[in-house]
């Protein structure tokens, strides 16, 4: 696990975020994505064992059930 900040805003674990969120928990092969793409700075270091293990990790996932849009009702 690694904590990143990011550079500009990238997907991270399927969803965009943006670097106003600030550092984000994931997981070594998502971090060595970012940055590879440069999007991303390690900040691992500003972190102590203690604080990495208690971090949760950034999981957020679309879900397969998600609600479509409405078709727009054509209607004049």
């Amino acid at each position: 696990m690694k904590f990143v900040k990011l550079r500009t805003s990238a997907h991270v674990n399927g969803v965009l975020r943006h670097p106003d969120e600030g550092v984000l928990h994931v997981t070594n092969e998502e971090a060595e994505r970012l940055f590879e793409n440069e999007s991303a700075d390690d900040v691992t270091a500003d972190f102590d064992e203690e604080l990495a293990k208690a971090a949760p990790k950034d999981t957020i996932t679309t879900g397969k059930n998600a609600a479509k849009p409405a078709a727009a009702d054509n209607q004049e």
